[in-house]
């Protein structure tokens, strides 16, 4: 109907115009031969023949349309109005059947009958920006806790950091192959580098190497985990290295700061010397960490006054050394004048913010330390400097009347900084402005550093634990008695964007022997997702139900619900390492007070295989591809390869 009407519109202007042109020229024609009278007699009637075509084609057009009302559809057809915009090239011949797919641009008026199948998964909003912020349950005002920020060594009402810190996720912290840290990264998720082929499930001796006794302390001691890194080859040629090693290809070393004063380099294929010890003279109990931008730059805190006679000897202190020529770079004490307790050890393992070239390392003396490091490494030269800012530091009191201090190491989340003190306390910190956020009460002293990581839920979960030092029962009368005091230690998750407590679990029958803690210094090990061991975390509880025995725990990490236990003739400090293999298989590694290495099924519990390693294992084992490092106080440095 509307291309007939289109024609007709067309012919009826054609006969106008036609009509109009053959009078205008009729009167020119006329007017010559004529006169004037005659001529305007014919334009009139001209113009009266034109305005009668003209109704007659309006009468005609008004007769024919067909008004909407009485268009007649085909049962369930719905109509559909057309775009506001026309398509640029129409089809000559439009199809019969609609399209199978909707106009990209709705109508306006939509069907009254919304589509059949609607979209299963609608398109999910962005995540919200990381702040975490107190509720009433985390609000530091519940334990009165003093706050103080401290710039050029005075106390400032606020402060703002020049440079952003913004950390990255936990794949992004170093740009070197290896372990640069206490647990991998700044989530501390784990010492695991690269995958392992586990075929016959087996552990064997690789090599060996002595180490010493220094100041009374043997061996490597807690949380004592090597380092290890794979140099490329610009960098071996400048450093202090044997020449055989500086040209081996794809050349591993393994760097320890153990409790002899040393620090000792070995290849991780056969344990030979990479180069020589660096003698320190101070007892390295914590581990230490590599810079993560391929600076050869070496981070290592002691542990211990020198002699530990008294306290009249050299404090501990954080110690900044070159990697090129083994020489201290920086260092500082932790007998510092603004600390609220006395003891200045640095077991904490630090991390270093590579953009905003920052350091930041946790004290047992209570005090945050955050340093720009104005660093320089120029390869090309053959040097690396450091020229250290004054410390923009935090201090705290609280009315528990526990102990402060760090001696776990700090885990970052964006720019939050989470960390558990020797008090039980745990806290959140904007190291941007070094105000704290949050605060939680664990209920005992936190010697095992935290782990966390994102959920299927969008959010962040910490999950910690408590060794045993406070929530204890009295002790005997009988001073003869042996001072064993058994208590409780506690396993929290916690939600990171508010401090509150997910899921608690308690248990009891921890033992205090001597003033030798139990409970859990070990770090959890948090199963990795995509593999066997997801959605488990694993925890030894040191010390119960005796002073030799322990419990190895996997829970869930949803519900918090014990996936299995396992009583343990010897207890670990130790932290579990996982093994993972490229198919998603998992096994980890576990280390014992009586000298022996496991090599464990997350799933049962059950060790496959175990090597004698001689004496007690306090420190943390790192596992590279097939090989695990591990020291021992029985003064050994071992290499153990999985098969």
């Amino acid at each position: 109907m509307e291309t007939a009407l289109t024609v007709f519109s067309l012919t009826l202007s054609i006969m106008i115009v036609a009509s109009i042109a053959t009078t205008t020229y009729l009167v020119i024609r006329k007017k010559r031969s004529a006169g004037i009278g005659g001529a305007l007699a014919l334009m009139i009637l001209s113009y009266i023949g034109t305005l009668a075509i003209l109704v007659c084609g309006v009468f005609f057009f008004r007769q024919y349309q067909v008004p909407d009302t009485n268009l007649e559809l085909p049962p369930d057809t719905t109509l559909t109005p057309p775009s506001s915009e026309p398509p640029t090239n129409p089809p000559t011949n439009p199809p019969t059947n609609p399209p199978t797919n909707p106009p990209t641009n709705p109508p306006t008026n939509p069907p009254t009958n919304p589509p059949t199948n609607p979209p299963t998964d609608p398109p999910e909003p962005p995540a919200p920006p990381f702040a975490p912020e107190h509720t009433g349950k985390s609000d530091p005002d519940n334990w009165n806790i003093g706050w103080d920020i401290l710039v050029n060594g005075s106390v400032v009402g606020s402060y703002e950091r020049p440079e952003e810190i913004l950390f990255g996720d936990a794949e992004s912290y170093t740009k070197l192959e290896g372990i640069t840290t206490f647990r991998g990264n700044h989530y501390r998720t784990g010492a695991t580098y690269g995958y392992s082929t586990v075929a016959d499930k087996t552990l064997s001796t690789l090599w060996r190497a002595d180490i010493g006794t220094f100041n009374g302390w043997p061996g490597a001691g807690w949380t004592g985990q090597p380092l290890i890194v794979r140099w490329d080859k610009e960098t071996r040629a400048i450093m202090n290295l044997y020449e055989d090693k500086k040209t081996k290809d794809g050349l591993v070393e393994v760097i320890y700061a153990t409790l002899d004063g040393f620090v000792r380099f070995y290849d991780l294929d056969d344990g030979s010397q990479t180069r020589d010890p660096l003698w320190i003279g101070m007892n390295f109990k914590g581990a230490g960490a590599i810079d993560p931008r391929g600076y050869p730059l070496l981070y290592i805190g002691s542990g211990l006054f020198v002699p530990d006679d008294d306290y009249s000897g050299l404090p501990p202190r954080m110690y900044l050394i070159s990697l090129i020529d083994g020489s201290i770079l920086y260092e500082r004490s932790g007998a510092d004048s603004a600390a609220l307790r006395g003891w200045y050890a640095f077991d904490s393992t630090p991390l270093i913010h590579s953009e905003t070239d920052t350091l930041i390392w946790l004290g047992e003396n209570g005090i945050i330390y955050t340093i720009k490091l104005n660093s320089r490494f120029d390869k090309a030269a053959g040097t690396v400097t450091v020229d250290p800012d004054y410390p923009v530091k935090t201090r705290y009191s609280t009315n528990t009347g526990r102990t402060l201090g760090f001696e776990s190491s700090p885990l970052v989340v964006d720019h939050y900084l989470f960390c558990g003190d020797n008090g039980g306390m745990f806290f959140c910190i904007d190291l941007n402005t070094m105000e704290l956020i949050w605060a939680q009460n664990t209920l005992d002293d936190v010697n095992a550093t935290p782990v966390f990581r994102w959920e299927k839920d969008g959010k962040g979960y910490l999950y910690t634990a408590t060794s045993l030092q406070y929530a204890i029962t009295p002790a005997p009368d009988d001073p003869a008695a042996e001072q064993i005091i058994a208590g409780i230690v506690y396993i929290h998750k916690l939600d990171a964007a508010t401090g509150e407590i997910v899921w608690e679990r308690a248990f009891p029958d921890v033992v205090l022997n001597l003033g030798v803690s139990g409970g859990v210094l070990a770090s959890p090990l948090l199963g990795a997702d995509g593999t066997s061991m997801e959605d488990m975390i694993i925890f030894p509880i040191a010390k119960t139900p005796t002073k030799h025995q322990g419990l190895l725990l996997a829970l869930d990490t949803q519900t918090g619900e014990t996936i299995w236990e396992r009583t343990m003739d010897a207890y670990c400090w130790s932290s579990p390492t996982a093994v993972y293999t490229e198919s998603g298989d998992a096994y980890f590694i576990l280390c014992d007070a009586y000298g022996r290495m496991h090599l464990i099924d997350p799933q049962s519990g059950s060790t496959l295989d175990y090597v004698g390693v001689g004496s007690n294992v306090e420190a943390s084992p790192v596992v590279f591809e097939n090989t695990v490092v591990v020291g021992t106080r029985g003064k050994r440095v071992y290499g153990i390869k999985i098969s």
